[in-house]
């Protein structure tokens, strides 16, 4: 066992289970650890963004970014079924087609997609995993992750790291992000992220031809997702 590794997770599980607020000095005697040493293990996880001094006293409290490390405690399946209604909803409102997308690791997959009964109509591949740079629904996942913006940028020129800062920036605002006619000729697409408990777990994309999917048309789209999503206790199209 790595002793750095079996302290750090002392400290950490000392403040989560002592009410979050504690001192210095009262981490230190709990683990038998000099008051030097636990105030490196502390600042190293400040910088990390694991814990912050509170705003009134020195003392130390694990913040919100620990939620990204849990597991969904959501199925897939779950997932799915849940947002199946949504998907079909708002192909019906829209009459374009919809898709519901998970992350797997550095590229995603569509997990469901809901047809129009039209005779033009957009139909991408279900099981197929597509790169994060390429669509609406990657730059999605892309933007709520520093892990993947980080091993994007690693081997790309600064021109690359600007342009992916300024859509992460734009889209982490918006709340979407909007594809027009970049990952295909003559298709548009608009894709929002699902939260739940502050981390994305799936994202929903409406597609249609540009012709008769633009501006006015995506606009209409994200109102009824938005609200089509808040209606769900368990998810949101929002970090909140």
């Amino acid at each position: 066992m790595i002793q750095s590794v079996e302290r750090a997770f002392e400290i950490l599980e000392y403040i989560a289970f002592n009410g979050n607020f504690v001192r210095l000095n009262d981490i230190a005697d709990s683990v038998g650890l000099k008051k030097t040493t636990v105030h490196n293990f502390l600042n190293t996880l400040k910088e990390l963004g694991y814990i912050e001094q509170d705003e009134l006293t020195p003392r130390y409290r694990i913040t919100y970014k620990f939620q990204c490390l849990y597991s969904p405690d959501v199925s897939l399946f779950q997932i799915k079924k849940e947002l199946k209604p949504v998907l079909e909803n708002i192909t019906q409102v829209t009459r374009e087609t919809s898709y519901l997308a998970i992350q797997m690791g550095s590229y995603f997959r569509h997990e469901l997609k809901c047809e129009p009964d039209r005779s033009v109509r957009i139909s991408l591949e279900l099981g197929k995993e597509y790169e994060m740079t390429t669509t609406a629904i990657g730059k999605v996942f892309l933007s709520y992750s520093d892990h993947l913006q980080a091993s994007l940028i690693k081997f790309q020129d600064d021109s690359f790291h600007e342009a992916l800062r300024q859509d992460v920036i734009k889209i982490k605002k918006n709340g979407y992000a909007i594809d027009i006619e970049q990952y295909e000729p003559d298709l548009n697409c608009v894709a929002v992220p699902v939260f739940h408990h502050r981390k994305v777990i799936a994202v929903v994309c409406v597609s249609g031809p540009s012709y008769r999917f633009g501006e006015k048309e995506i606009s209409f789209t994200l109102t009824k997702l938005e609200e089509m999503l808040s209606r769900l206790d368990k998810y949101s199209s929002r970090q909140i």
